[in-house]
């Protein structure tokens, strides 16, 4: 089979995908198989992505055969949309110039047996939940996107589909799932993944939340004290006693007070600020 090396993309077993292609032997690989009415191929990422000329230490060793469903040719390469078939393991590397071609091992969605079952399903449950709290918390992720594991039966599809919507996941952490061909421990992982994620995003929503709280606060502190001093400048009450709330207010700074005596302090020259000067309690004097 033509293996096309992938720069920081894995592309699971169903999952439909538009791919670019740009490196002169690449599109020299899907030419030839398409000519060569061969619309088999396998896609593997690259351990580094910077690498031009990829060796066989330069890819992994777990890939996805995938089924060109369309092509496009570009002025600088061809566009594709292909489709995973299954999951394969590179045994042996016949080819490299001017592309690679290497034979594979197929490895096949594993059956879930009587025994797994119970298992399995609270682990699909746990996956389905997970992700949809990370849609949920997520701005760049559509909500349409919560709904669709409801209609995938299969749990080995549902978590390869749902790791690949995970734009967060790294390439190394979409390739653990794409090597994991044991189901249980895929599951187990994939649930890892999204677990992390929800607490990132918690995390983050709280965070945004507090800074947003107190930006409220400030502005809304800063806007009644502005109308204060408007009311006052019109009534003709303002000017005096505001200066004089301020160098006390200056003092009171200077003066080198315990936090919870400065506290007390600035509240009382708030309740002097907000007083009628025609108030029985309205004083201000430097012994204060």
């Amino acid at each position: 089979i033509c293996l096309l090396p992938l720069r920081d993309w894995v592309i699971f077993p169903v999952v439909v995908t538009p791919l670019g292609v740009g490196r002169e032997n690449s599109v020299k690989l899907i030419n030839d198989s398409v000519v060569g009415n061969n619309r088999i191929i396998g896609v593997v990422a690259l351990k580094d992505p910077t690498i031009d000329e990829p060796s066989e230490e330069d890819v992994y060793k777990i890939g996805t055969a995938v089924v060109i469903r369309m092509m496009h040719q570009l002025p600088d390469g061809v566009r594709l949309i292909v489709q995973g078939i299954c999951r394969f393991e590179i045994l042996e590397i016949t080819q490299t110039n001017p592309y690679m071609k290497v034979k594979v091992r197929a490895l096949p969605e594993p059956l879930v047996s009587p025994e797994q079952t119970i298992e399995v399903e609270a682990l699909k449950r746990s996956v389905i939940s997970l992700f949809q709290k990370t849609v949920q918390l997520s701005s760049d992720m559509p909500d349409e996107l919560a709904s669709f594991p409801n209609n995938v039966e299969h749990p080995g599809i549902l978590t390869d589909l749902i790791a690949a919507q995970m734009q967060r996941f790294t390439t190394a952490e979409k390739q653990q799932i794409l090597e994991q061909a044991d189901l249980v421990p895929r599951m187990e992982l994939l649930i890892n993944l999204l677990a992390r994620e929800v607490q990132v995003l918690e995390l983050s929503s709280k965070v945004e939340s507090d800074v947003n709280t107190e930006m409220g606060k400030s502005q809304r502190e800063y806007y009644l004290r502005e109308q204060l001093k408007a009311i006052q400048r019109e009534l003709g009450e303002g000017d005096d006693r505001t200066q004089e709330v301020e160098e006390l207010r200056a003092e009171v700074a200077s003066a080198g007070l315990p936090e919870e005596a400065m506290k007390a302090a600035n509240r009382e020259l708030d309740r002097i600020q907000r007083m009628s000067p025609g108030s029985p309690e309205y004083t201000v004097s430097r012994n204060y």
